[in-house]
């Protein structure tokens, strides 16, 4: 049985098409926890890390306190937030903050000084690319060479030009190869991007029976084209959304199929059908042929979040890739069409991320025996369906608040990679908008400005806790930086300011504090302000964060109606509790 929240999501142009014991001896956490308390994450750049496979359940959410805090509080009087600063560390993996660069842009918006000047502000460490547009169809050999015959859509971009975008913006990318190419086909895309000139490895003769050369051939090309150096591309993903196939790819395929693959069934995905020349490859061969060209990098297998769904598409996927399955891609949109109201968007969803991670280890344990592959949410936002988001929700405030505890759900479930679905979109007819920028005007959407404040967050998540405060209403992140400042991000959901005492456990003072804040007047505002300014600097020179001063203990804030806040406090001497190891 399908369900509207059930349904995959195509990302053309026009809209999508329907889409985480206390133990007996105290030394022994407080060492756990003091080995963990710093996690630095590189800066982005053209070399991803390689995501861990979890082969344990994933963390639990960090929203109670440690009970090994070494510095006791006196009993709160009124509202308190409580982060503690000794407790026991989660990584916050900054490949979470993704997003999505389609083909239809075009390389005269990737060359947009203000384009790039305004990505580089956001910070995205991961942009996936062709991602979900045409992926299908998109024959990446020939656009690079404006083949006319081949390539649909010769004005839309080329992989020379998310290349040059990659190098212009300093963001590592992820590709999407199509399901209808051959292994070697998509080899030789791993070459034009990771390979060497000078590197005579042949790729061999496809099933199709055309020759793909050598790898320097392709790096060739890429130097020809005004990229003599490789720029490496280190995660891949096979397909998008096959499970989605339209109507006539296979017996398993739903009458309202989207995408242009050759099965709906998970098993020939995984293994490929037929033979001989018509034969179709499935995702264990593309994955073989591409690490031959280079074997550092991974690739993802399309899944779906409920395992069970699409005729059993996720639990084939697990159990036929199973130690092979370098990670498990996921698309979720939190509606099929505009909600009854704004509001309604900030209660807790009725699938929630921590049931989704749940759902998946249950699937991993059963079929995989255990071995869980990282977990990619590669495209998410608020609306499925571009077309059906009649309120315009994707293009307001109430959306900046729902990708941000979006992304911290998935962080605190202990997901890896996600991309949020897209930096450029296009308005449709409705005036509603997927993208972060506006496609015409480079103008930021305020969902922009969550990512942005995301990325000054930290490598690490603490445990964050509140002793009278409504979860519903004010939701909570503590975190730590590469460099040890401590951060607390905080979504006030309500029409009204929200006044508490923030309390640092397990270390002393001074802070010296900050805070970012996006706020808006309603949830429906288009326009917010940015640290109290309208339309902030393209590199937000003129919108710095607000000095809050020196701290020496607790001290209050107030967090404005329908807000983003992120606190940073940099400690000026960083001196550990007395029972700290």
């Amino acid at each position: 049985m399908f369900t509207l929240s059930d349904f995959g999501s195509s990302s053309d142009r026009r809209g999508k098409r329907l889409r985480l014991l206390v133990v007996g001896c105290i030394l022994i956490i407080l060492l756990s926890a003091c080995s963990r308390s710093s996690l630095p994450i590189a800066a982005p750049s053209t070399t991803e890390p390689r995501p861990s496979a979890q082969t344990t359940s994933n963390p639990a959410p960090t929203g109670a306190p440690n009970p090994a805090a070494a510095t006791p509080l006196p009993a709160p009087n009124g509202p308190t937030i409580t982060l503690a600063a000794d407790g026991q560390t989660q990584p916050f993996d900054r490949r979470l903050l993704g997003t999505n660069v389609p083909a239809w842009p075009g390389p005269s918006l990737l060359t947009n000084p203000r384009f790039i000047t305004r990505t580089i502000a956001l910070g995205s460490p991961l942009l996936r690319m062709p991602g979900g547009s045409w992926s299908g169809a998109y024959d990446w050999l020939a656009c690079e060479n404006g083949d006319q015959q081949a390539c649909y859509w010769t004005w839309a971009a080329r992989p020379t030009d998310f290349m040059n975008f990659m190098r212009a913006t300093g963001s590592p990318g992820m590709w999407t190869v199509s399901v209808n190419g051959t292994p070697q086909e998509a080899a030789a895309l791993v070459a034009f991007f990771n390979g060497t000139v000078d590197d005579t490895r042949p790729i061999g003769v496809d099933l199709r029976g055309r020759d793909w050369k050598t790898v320097g051939d392709w790096a060739r090309l890429r130097a020809q084209h005004g990229n003599p150096t490789p720029l490496p591309i280190r995660l891949w993903e096979f397909g998008n959304e096959v499970y989605g196939g339209k109507a006539g790819a296979g017996a398993e395929c739903a009458s309202f199929g989207w995408e242009d693959v050759w099965t709906c069934d998970g098993a020939e995905y995984m293994q490929g059908k037929g033979s001989g020349a018509t034969r179709q490859d499935g995702y264990l061969t593309f994955r073989t042929a591409m690490r031959t060209v280079d074997a550092n990098i991974l690739v993802g297998a399309v899944g779906v979040d409920n395992p069970s769904d699409w005729t059993n598409w996720g639990n084939e996927v697990i159990g036929i890739g199973a130690a092979d399955l370098d990670f498990y891609i996921v698309h979720r949109y939190a509606y099929s069409q505009t909600p009854a109201s704004a509001a309604a968007v900030l209660e807790p969803p009725q699938r929630t991320w921590a049931n989704v991670v749940a759902d998946l280890n249950t699937a991993f344990d059963r079929y995989a025996a255990g071995r869980r592959a990282p977990i990619a949410v590669t495209e998410y936002n608020l609306v499925a369906f571009q077309d059906l988001d009649t309120g315009q929700l994707m293009r307001q405030a109430v959306n900046a608040l729902s990708i941000a505890d979006t992304i911290g759900q998935m962080a605190t479930q202990g997901i890896q990679i996600a991309n949020q679905w897209n930096l450029a979109n296009g308005r449709a007819g409705n005036g509603t908008d997927y993208g972060l920028l506006d496609v015409d005007t480079q103008e930021r959407n305020p969902q922009y400005y969550a990512l942005a404040l995301w990325n000054r967050f930290g490598t690490a998540l603490l445990p964050v806790s509140t002793n009278a405060l409504d979860a519903t209403k004010l939701s909570l992140y503590a975190g730590r930086t590469a460099d040890g400042a401590l951060t607390l991000l905080a979504i006030n959901k309500s029409a009204q300011p929200i006044s508490a005492t923030v309390r640092i456990a397990g270390t002393t003072g001074p802070f010296t504090v900050t805070a970012d804040t996006l706020s808006a007047s309603t949830l429906t505002d288009t326009a917010v302000r940015f640290n109290g300014v309208a339309n902030p600097a393209d590199d937000f020179a003129d919108a710095p964060a607000q000095a809050l001063g020196t701290q020496t203990g607790p001290f209050a804030h107030s967090f404005s109606p329908y807000s983003l806040t992120l606190l940073t406090l940099v400690p000026r001497t960083y001196v550990p509790s007395a029972t700290k190891p």
